[in-house]
């Protein structure tokens, strides 16, 4: 019975796993399916997957990036570069406040918190860098100010042109104008 008590049996130590690296992506060969999909390293693994299955060398295997395609549009037509546009709009809250949204500043180089207080102090109101639901950032302000942001934007922004500011026009139905625009067609008029 003396020896039944004696020492437990002695395991041996596991040995470490060895773990293979791929050479393209340098991750373990199991995660390279789930790279982001955007990345450099899926993009070289994925050709040589390609490739494998054609039969080519991985070496002649380069990443070519593919060039802007224009969007196509029903019927053919392709879709033109939009130039970057300041937009102004008034959308009315409950009774008679209203609130004024400045879009696209961004797009000519202004930093939005910087715009968003200069606002505040010119009109004396709240304003605010808010994101909108597409990922973009626009400013918010407290009243009505269609009319004052225009010469605002064109007095204190040297790159931002007359041909670069437009509205929304609530009456017609949310269509975007110049808001110049008509302004010089009543001053030729008269």
């Amino acid at each position: 019975m003396a020896e039944a008590e004696a020492a437990p049996p002695v395991r041996e130590p596991v040995p470490p796993r060895v773990v293979e690296y791929d050479p393209i992506t340098g991750v373990p060969a199991e995660f390279n399916e789930y790279l982001p999909k955007d990345c450099e390293e899926y993009k070289k693994w994925k050709a040589a997957q390609e490739a494998a299955l054609a039969g080519e060398s991985v070496e002649k295997l380069t990443v070519k990036e593919k060039p802007e395609e224009e969007k196509k549009l029903p019927g053919g037509k392709t879709k033109k570069k939009s130039k970057p546009q300041v937009v102004v709009s008034v959308a009315q809250r409950q009774k008679n406040k209203s609130t004024t949204t400045v879009a696209g500043l961004e797009l000519f180089g202004v930093k939005l918190s910087e715009a968003g207080k200069l606002f505040g102090k010119k009109f004396a109101c709240g304003a605010s860098v808010v994101k909108t639901a597409s990922g973009t950032e626009q400013i918010e302000m407290q009243g009505d100010f269609l009319l004052q942001i225009p010469e605002l934007l064109l007095k204190n922004y040297k790159n931002i042109t007359k041909e670069d500011v437009f509205f929304v026009d609530m009456a017609d139905g949310k269509k975007k104008k110049n808001f110049f625009a008509e302004e010089d067609e009543e001053e030729d008029d008269s």
